[in-house]
């Protein structure tokens, strides 16, 4: 339950990140969303790559978009792949 709740608040966040860029928000708001989404971008795009540099070639073809998904949703995806195990 709490990582399904955290990957709904992070969608939210992603939302409300780019939705800044389709329709910026004012001036101050403006500013503290585009360095929200620089970072966000940045860390999740790290942990990302990580996962990939670290993945077998099969384990790439079987789930083709679990870095898409771990991008997306960050720790809490890393977490419901734990409790997967």
């Amino acid at each position: 339950m709490f990582i399904f709740i955290g990957k709904v608040l992070y969608s939210l966040i992603w939302l409300f990140l780019v939705f800044n860029l389709i329709h910026p928000y004012p001036r101050p708001a403006n500013v503290v969303a585009n360095i929200g989404l620089i970072a966000f971008a940045v860390t999740h795009g790290l942990q990302a790559w990580i996962l990939n540099s670290t993945m077998t070639n099969q384990e790439k073809q079987q789930d083709k978009f679990k870095v898409l998904r771990l991008f997306l949703f960050g720790i809490f995806e890393a977490l419901n792949w734990k409790d997967k195990k």
